[in-house]
């Protein structure tokens, strides 16, 4: 495996894309502990949590059940979903699901929030499925949970998802490209972070091809020249 950044730091590269930051859907980037590595305003918008309440703490542990309503499953259900997605590698898709969330800070209680959920792998340049890109839009009031969980107008919007999260997946391989690189410029020469991104940023500009392209041709030469 090519030294360089650690598994930390391409999850964080993931939350810094600006399509992660802007999209009106709401992302959470979870690490292998389930932790929150970054949630983007939508998110925090329909979650009704600021970004201090999620980053840095297991997610389960910042949204947990409705004591109210023990029967709901919330947590046992996105739980299984999580424990899925980082043993298998597959994306996984939740039912119609409730999962209330703990009121704004200042105010009591939980508010009713029903959703529609599908969670991805986030893997490493070498497989290794690293965390986890949790995506949820909030269908109160507009699916109801079924018996079954089944749904057609929940699995119709489940596909929309899965083509969105493809789109974004797609761009987080781009930054995992350009952290990977930075890293075996910095291992090769003795250089900085910045120094590396900046000599990235060189290369992309004389050879007129974009930034991960560069990286990804990097890589695959320093590959090249490993006994």
């Amino acid at each position: 495996m090519l030294s360089g950044s650690s598994d930390a730091q391409i999850l964080r590269a993931c939350c810094d894309d600006p399509a992660f930051r802007a999209t009106r859907s709401p992302y959470v980037v979870l690490d292998g502990e389930l932790t929150a590595v970054g949630a983007n305003a939508a998110f925090c918008t329909a979650t009704l949590r600021t970004p201090a309440e999620l980053v840095g703490r297991p997610l389960l542990e910042a949204l947990p059940d409705n004591p109210e309503l023990p029967g709901t499953g919330g947590v046992a259900a996105l739980t299984a979903s999580l424990s899925r997605v980082l043993r298998l590698g597959l994306r996984d898709h939740l039912p119609v699901q409730r999962h209330d969330v703990p009121a704004a800070a200042g105010a009591p209680g939980f508010v009713e929030r029903v959703w529609v959920t599908v969670n991805s792998p986030l893997v490493s340049p070498d497989g290794r499925v690293i965390g986890v890109l949790h995506h949820i839009e909030d269908v109160t009031g507009l699916i109801s949970p079924g018996p079954d969980g089944s749904d057609l107008a929940a699995a119709a919007l489940a596909r929309a998802l899965d083509t969105e999260n493809t789109h974004l997946r797609a761009r987080f391989a781009r930054h995992v490209s350009i952290e990977q690189a930075k890293g075996a410029l910095m291992a090769q020469r003795g250089c900085s972070a910045d120094e590396a991104f900046t000599l990235l940023r060189r290369l992309s500009h004389e050879t007129n091809r974009k930034l991960h392209v560069v990286a990804e041709a990097l890589l695959a030469d320093t590959v090249g020249q490993r006994p």
